[in-house]
């Protein structure tokens, strides 16, 4: 049942072998994607526990193992997501014809196999193709901008490198100072110099120390997160218009999380776990 299943989703058998531990490892590999000359090997275990009419009481099926990972992981992240978008259907697809046979069976109890592939996930954030480097960062300069962020070339005393926007946000509008928010470009181009891709991540601390809000500050603190939020969400939206047809294709355009608003007090530290 294991080996035409995955047979049937494009996957060649290439061996059985019978464990001393009664266990049975299905070796496969993947042959639809012929840019790569490394070909993905899966690994497949069945334990078996046989009645004595050789019936399983039970078998356990376990998780597909990708066992030649990591090198797939220097690969050119198109290269990879192109890879993933075909290796991770066929795995879910072998597992859905399993579990479709195996209804047929009397003996069949239950399958807890859950669909791996939930659509296209980038790396690092949002993923663009097709465009200059120095075009993409100057659009998202300028949605910050529009949202109010100060843009800042250096941090700590040291300049900003190429691959970072570095902004201050207001923390007492018409005072000097302001919450530290970044962003991280992380570049792979194409043969013409182009993005392939570029995937922006955000980074900043909710919990930094922010300047002294003395009397006249109070009122501004009480908004700050709301100011910020909204700031936020306007470089956002401003982004996704000017650049969503830039979009890595197969992606969507997503607005991250916030981990906690902007000024928290800092959690402490969790205590270690005592063995």
């Amino acid at each position: 049942m294991v080996s035409k299943a995955f047979q049937k989703s494009g996957f060649s058998l290439v061996a059985v072998e019978a464990q001393k531990n009664k266990s049975t490892i299905f070796q496969f590999r993947f042959d639809a994607y012929p840019k790569v000359e490394a070909k993905p090997m899966i690994f497949v275990s069945a334990d078996e526990l046989p009645d004595e009419r050789k019936r399983c009481n039970p078998c356990f099926l376990r998780f597909a193992e990708i066992r030649n990972a990591s090198e797939f992981e220097a690969l050119p992240w198109m290269t990879q997501y192109e890879l993933s978008a075909l290796l991770v259907p066929a795995i879910d697809n072998a597992y859905a014809t399993i579990e479709s046979n195996g209804h047929r069976d009397p003996a069949w109890e239950r399958f807890n196999y859950k669909r791996q592939w939930a659509g296209e996930r980038n790396l690092f954030g949002n993923s663009f193709t097709g465009i200059e480097f120095s075009s993409l960062k100057e659009a998202v300069a300028g949605a910050y901008r529009n949202a109010g962020f100060i843009p800042v070339e250096s941090l700590g005393g040291i300049r900003t490198p190429e691959d970072t926007l570095a902004f201050s946000f207001p923390v007492d509008p018409g005072k000097d100072g302001g919450a530290i928010y970044t962003l991280k470009f992380r570049r792979q181009y194409d043969a013409d110099g182009r993005c392939h891709p570029c995937e922006i991540t955000e980074q900043y601390d909710p919990y930094q120390q922010l300047p002294p809000a003395g009397l006249s500050g109070i009122a501004s603190r009480a908004t700050l997160e709301s100011r910020f939020t909204a700031a936020r969400s306007a470089a956002y939206e401003a982004m996704r218009a000017d650049l969503e047809r830039h979009l890595r294709p197969g992606s969507v355009f997503s607005i991250p999380p916030k981990q906690a608003p902007l000024g928290s007090p800092r959690p402490p530290p969790t205590p270690p776990i005592a063995t």
